[in-house]
């Protein structure tokens, strides 16, 4: 069962974390601030995605049960700080159907919410498509993805048209580059160009319409170094800084803490930020000089597979895993704030 694989390795993975982080924030700039846990059950290999000035999250490992694939959805609204429940990943013509799911990937485009593949509770590979729409508070099938069955994908939208792509197949042993768009209006999905390399455990960011692909386990178990920005006017992917030490310039010197799995990302003022997962560290992007600068550590519980979203122009980090249990807090980081440990 892969479930029990992920415990182990989560295990032995947040056992690092304290000593991958950084062992001084005392100059680094950044706040994380505690905000109202999540409503829902701990959980951790969810999905979220933005519709409007709303998050919503849902599905992954969690429950009274630890192990269950949870279908389940909760919504946050920053400016009242509160969760609250909608409606479950469901299927409308079948509502006993389990579309429960882990590891699954998650867009949101045209006022509109997505889930795509994944695996689930019996641990089958999945290539489906579902839409959440906010209005209705409801969730209807959408056209199937059209790439190979496979989970720990990475997902996003430009414009009015969502992306998903790369993650491992259903033999859990095939690790995959290859990218796809999906188009709303049509209900179609579309083969693109695939990434440079292939990976699993990945995270993306948008900033201006470009999106990043970076960080992640590569063939071979390696770390993923590269990170690549996505034209959709050309489609093509192009090659931007490594996230380790890689050239002979002082300035990627201290990159060494940035390439990790089972993270998150997420944009606030046109600038991304890199934080949890296999490594503690945050890390910002600025993509106008190419340069990553690093913040205050995530000083929450350590955790993999959380989820990263903004909102409002605020970026936010909840649920993950320690060892294998489930979290359910959320954090919120200030990226030009001093670091305060009184509001944890």
């Amino acid at each position: 069962m892969r479930y029990l694989n992920v415990c182990f390795l989560g295990l032995a993975a947040v056992m690092m974390l304290a000593s991958c982080s950084s062992s001084d924030d005392s100059t680094k700039l950044g706040n994380w601030i505690k905000r109202a846990d999540y409503a829902g059950d701990a959980r951790y290999e969810a999905v979220a995605f933005v519709i409007g000035d709303t998050a919503y999250v849902g599905t992954g490992f969690g429950g009274p049960h630890k192990g269950a694939k949870l279908s389940t959805f909760y919504k946050y609204d920053p400016s009242k700080d509160n969760w609250s429940v909608v409606a479950s990943l469901q299927d409308p013509t079948d509502p006993f159907r389990n579309l429960g799911r882990t590891g699954a990937s998650a867009f949101a485009a045209a006022g509109k919410g997505y889930v795509v593949t994944g695996e689930d509770s019996a641990h089958n590979s999945l290539n489906d498509t579902w839409c959440y729409d906010p209005a209705a508070n409801s969730w209807s099938p959408k056209a199937d993805f059209p790439g190979s069955v496979r989970y720990y994908a990475v997902g996003f939208a430009i414009g009015d048209s969502g992306y998903v792509g790369t993650g491992v197949t259903g033999d859990g042993n095939t690790i995959v580059g290859d990218f796809y768009r999906f188009d709303p209006k049509n209900n179609k999905w579309d083969a693109i160009t695939s990434l440079k390399d292939k990976r699993k455990n990945a995270v993306s960011f948008v900033i201006n319409d470009s999106a990043y692909v970076v960080s992640g386990i590569g063939s071979g178990s390696t770390s993923a170094y590269y990170m690549y920005v996505y034209d959709r006017s050309t489609d093509t992917w192009r090659e931007k800084s490594q996230i380790r030490n890689a050239t002979d310039y002082s300035y990627d010197d201290d990159y060494t803490t940035i390439a990790r799995s089972q993270a998150v990302a997420f944009v606030i003022n046109n600038k991304a930020y890199l934080a949890t997962g296999t490594v503690q560290n945050t890390w910002e992007y600025d993509p106008v000089s190419d340069r990553w600068e690093e913040k205050t550590a995530f000083d929450g519980t350590s955790r993999t597979g959380a989820v990263g979203f903004t909102v409002k122009g605020r970026g936010f980090v909840a649920t993950g895993a320690n060892s294998s249990s489930g979290l359910d807090d959320l954090r919120e980081f200030d990226p030009k704030a001093e670091n305060d440990t009184n509001d944890n």
